[in-house]
């Protein structure tokens, strides 16, 4: 009931201020409305004056004279061309010219020009049909520039029916044309304004004429005329019209006659209309200068208003009853959170009574420390008049805890100010516990399955290497002329290490599906001759048994397109593979025809149809799931359940579908659609074979992976000194991602680098099918114990270099694996005098010959990039921190011996080894000691050596 006292009030409130505004724009728009008439009538007084003026100086010349130099009007004459032949001189005065300067012109060159051609034809129109006096006004320019309005009026001098001249009156009005157009622009910002409230509004005079009113008033008394056609409308007998619409016909009638009677304001008066709306009357009585002008009508239906009152009042009870009997904890505190009153709902939650809880602090009495924040935070915000809502633990009485959602709303007293707010509090213990039990259960299901493919993928890339040189190993035994017996094992031996390749491989890329890691890659290829090539490979395959392999290609497919042609190669594998698995005799149909083509994209169907063993009806659901196989124990074939799945996804990852038709012992049809784009891009084909003496460096192009500044400054010096177009990744990952790119003649690979190591970014390029799967690979490493150079065998690389190498070994290499015969042999090395004990100049020569500018890069190199990472040994040390030490040792190692500083070199050998044993920290800390002060030195002495060479 206070909510309603409070609302009713600022109700209130609002309706005077509203009234008020109101009567205030009906008082200013009735000013307006008089400035108006006073100055259209000083108008036409004036306009009467002239003409009166004209006739009395057509009968005297020299009364003529003396008026025209008495008034303070502009008057001249022009001729019936439209040439001034005479001003008076106050011209000068309004718009700055003397008359010697206006008379000989035209009339047309003081007009402003947008109004020219209008003042021509009011001219023609005047002197053609010969009209005795006429009003005009127009804009002129003034002589300093600027536009003043004129207002004048015109007669015609006629001499025996001829017109001999014009002659003109003209006023500045200006301030006129100012003040109506101010006039004007308030007149329709009132009119707009009360046109568009949401009020029907009607004003009459004080003769109960329309002067305005808005479409909403209309629709409200079912008045079907336009709004704007009743202005002027005698109102004197609309209330015995319109009494109809009301309840009460003859009251409606009585009290309209009342208002107008007393002439005071009525505000809020409720009327009921039979359509059953409910509209609020006002009426206000518009005085000026205390004389009654009229009043205005304003009606608003307040029938929503209306309703949703009683449906409070009639509510209120039942809200009552409700909130002392519903599931819902409520209690009432002021400003200091003290509580002032606690429903019983909220005391049996608690374990309270009301009378224990009355003045307590609520947030002290129920709030854990831990909630507290949560509290303070929700708490402003209610300061602000806002409700809130959130969920909090609370302490009961015996000091257990309950979880709430707690909403808090203000609550305010009957001036709008708040006073204390109102909590309502739901018991979600039950629910925050089970919530707790299935996030639980999430995680532990959301691990296990995060292990499962973690273990998946490593499992499969640590199992890749061994096999790699099981498979390998296989191939050389069988150029080693092995007996029968041999050969039959051997073949064994291959066909499970096949098998068990192609096992790793699926549970890889499953592995690598469900983790996202698979990237469509767009690119133009050749659609035609990628089908081609597998069809041969296949025919190859299938040449000793009873199958034929035929291939139909649609004669609308031609040219390149743009797709990613590695994944539909692996896709027709898969399926086409799976097809000659299961087909004893008969045939396997490829067949590709284009299905739709949509703007860009031409939408190709794949089917491949064998005649096979087939599959059973009730098993077609199966062959897409993982791990699944439609008869896994009664058939030869063996196989992971992985390779379906996995083409189905493909599929679909390029936007594409894969379904699958079959009968047991007919046959099976898997029929794929994927989107492709034409591609007017020429394919550049790469040939990957080099003929001997036949390639130039011009062809040639080099990938190096090295993760080491100053070995990628070493080996891009050499080349770009070579001319060899070459390509740097500082990591394996970003080697493997080039070799997908472009093709390269030779790949050198460092071992030990962050993210891959040389190793598996080795294995990766040999078994996946990319650009590069056959291109050589030379090893850069630092070690040359045998185990590291059969390892780099192992896993497919053709050759090794161990590091720091010399020109002349790295060129031996190139030459040796791109048989490139006409690149630079090295200059014979000159050796100068060595100035220094640490500086090895005849490494330098070595390794840099006669080139200063290079030598120089590098010592700056070093000492820019290299040498910082020295001050790392120090923690590496005290942290015993082995592993990280030896392997920076190793990558610091070869940076020294670039510069010259190989005995440094040695000593950090000595320190990754002993690193690599689990060494004493003393006996490191001695040699990390002694590096550090001959690195003091050797860096002077570099330095030194950069100021030479830079002479």
């Amino acid at each position: 009931m206070q909510d309603i006292e409070i609302l009713q009030r600022r109700v209130e409130r609002e309706r005077k201020a509203r009234l008020q505004a109101e009567a205030i724009l009906e008082e200013k728009a009735f000013q307006l409305y008089q400035t108006n008439e006073k100055l259209r009538l000083l108008n036409e007084n004036l306009e009467q004056q002239v003409i009166e003026g004209g006739a009395k100086l057509q009968k005297s010349e020299k009364r003529y004279r003396q008026l025209i130099e008495s008034v303070q009007d502009i008057i001249y004459k022009i001729s019936p061309k439209g040439y001034f032949t005479f001003v008076n001189p106050v011209v000068e005065q309004r718009l700055g010219y003397c008359p010697d300067e206006i008379i000989g012109h035209h009339f047309t060159e003081l007009v402003v020009p947008e109004y020219r051609e209008k003042l021509v034809n009011f001219y023609w129109e005047m002197v053609h049909f010969q009209k005795e006096s006429t009003y005009n006004d127009f804009p002129v320019y003034k002589k300093n520039g600027e536009i003043a309005w004129i207002g004048q009026t015109v007669r015609l001098i006629e001499n025996e029916g001829n017109v001999v001249e014009l002659v003109a009156v003209a006023r500045d009005i200006t301030e006129q044309v100012a003040t109506d157009d101010a006039l004007r622009t308030t007149q329709t910002r009132l009119s707009t304004l009360i046109t568009n409230l949401q009020k029907g509004v009607l004003v009459e005079d004080e003769n109960r004429k329309i002067i305005l009113v808005n479409q909403l008033f209309c629709d409200l008394f079912e008045i079907t005329a336009p709004a704007e056609t009743l202005i002027g409308v005698d109102c004197s007998q609309s209330a015995e019209q319109s009494k109809h619409l009301f309840k009460n016909p003859e009251e409606f009638v009585k009290q309209i006659n009342d208002l107008l009677a007393k002439q005071e304001i009525c505000i809020n008066e409720e009327l009921h209309m039979v359509n059953g709306r409910i509209l609020e009357r006002d009426y206000i009585p518009i005085f000026l200068e205390g004389q009654y002008r009229g009043h205005l009508w304003k009606y608003a239906d307040v029938t929503e208003q209306f309703l949703a009152r009683e449906q409070i009042r009639k509510s209120e009870e039942k809200y009552r009853g409700i909130m002392n009997n519903m599931e819902l904890g409520l209690i009432e505190v002021d400003q200091e959170d003290r509580i002032v009153r606690a429903y019983d709902r909220f005391c049996l939650m608690m374990g309270y009574t009301e009378a224990e809880l009355i003045g307590k602090g609520a947030s002290d009495l129920f709030l854990p420390p831990e909630f507290r924040g949560i509290f303070e935070q929700h708490q402003s915000i209610r300061s602000e008049g806002r409700a809130t809502s959130y969920e909090v633990q609370m302490m009961k009485k015996d000091g257990s805890r309950i979880w709430v959602i707690l909403s808090g709303a203000p609550i305010m007293d009957e001036h709008g100010n708040i006073v204390g707010s109102m909590g309502i509090h739901y018991d979600i213990s039950a629910r925050k516990h089970l919530e707790q039990e299935l996030a639980l259960a999430k995680e532990i299901a959301e691990e296990a399955r995060q292990a499962e493919k973690q273990f998946l993928a490593n499992m499969s890339h640590e199992i890749r290497t061994p096999l790699n040189a099981i498979i390998g190993m296989t191939h050389l035994l069988f150029d080693t002329r092995p007996s029968k017996q041999q050969y039959e094992y051997l073949d064994i031996l291959k066909s499970s290490a096949d098998f068990l390749h192609s096992l790793i491989s699926d549970l890889l890329d499953m592995a690598k599906i469900e983790a996202g890691r698979i990237e469509i890659q767009n690119h133009p290829f050749d659609l035609v001759g990628l089908l081609r090539t597998t069809q041969r490979v296949f025919q190859i395959k299938l040449e000793n048994r009873p199958i034929e392999l035929d291939l139909m290609i649609d004669g609308r497919i031609s040219g390149n397109y743009l797709g990613d042609d590695v994944m539909l190669n692996q896709i027709l594998l898969n399926i086409i593979g799976n097809a000659e698995k299961f087909t004893e005799e008969g045939t396997i149909e490829i067949t590709v025809k284009l299905k739709k083509e949509d703007n860009e994209t031409c939408w190709i169907e794949f089917k491949i149809a064998d005649t096979g063993i087939g599959i059973p009806k009730e098993k077609l659901d199966l062959i897409f799931q993982k791990f699944k196989q439609v008869n896994p124990q009664g058939h030869k074939h063996k196989g992971t359940g992985l390779g379906l799945s996995i083409t189905k996804q493909l599929v679909e990852l390029q936007g594409g579908t894969l379904t699958v038709k079959s009968h047991e012992g007919e046959g099976t049809t898997f029929t794929f659609t994927l989107p492709f784009q034409k591609s007017d891009t020429e394919i550049v084909k790469n040939d990957y074979t080099i003929e001997e003496g036949a390639a130039n460096l011009e062809l040639c192009n080099l990938l190096v992976v090295e993760d080491n500044i100053m070995n990628q400054r070493y080996i891009s010096g050499l080349l770009n000194k070579w001319n060899i177009p070459f390509t740097i990744a500082i990591d394996g990952r970003k080697a493997v991602e080039q070799a997908h790119k472009q093709h390269f003649d030779i790949i050198l690979m460092d071992i030990q680098m962050p993210n891959m190591d040389g190793y598996e970014a080795t294995l990766t390029i040999r078994n996946t099918n990319n650009l590069n799967q056959n291109t050589p690979i030379v090893a850069l490493t630092a070690s040359a114990m045998m185990d590291q150079k059969n390892k780099t065998k192992a896993v497919g690389m053709n050759d090794f270099i161990t590091k720091p190498f010399t020109p002349s070994q790295l060129l031996s290499v190139i030459q040796k694996f791109l048989k490139v015969e006409n690149l630079p042999t090295p200059s014979p090395v000159s050796l100068s005098e060595p100035t220094s004990t640490l500086l090895n100049f005849s490494r330098l020569k070595e390794l840099y010959g006669d080139d200063n500018e290079y030598i120089l890069d590098m010592m700056e190199t070093f000492l820019t990039d290299a040498l910082p990472d020295f001050s790392g040994f120090q923690a590496l040390i005290n942290t015993n921190d082995w592993v990280t030490l030896s392997k920076l040792a190793h990558r610091l190692k070869p940076s020294l011996g670039m510069v010259g500083l190989t005995d440094l070199e040695k000593t950090m050998a000595e320190i990754e080894n002993q690193a690599r044993k689990q060494p004493e920290a003393e006996s490191l800390q001695l040699l990390l000691n002694h590096v550090n002060a001959q690195l003091e030195i050797g860096v002077k002495e570099i330095k030194s050596e950069i100021e030479k060479l830079k002479l």
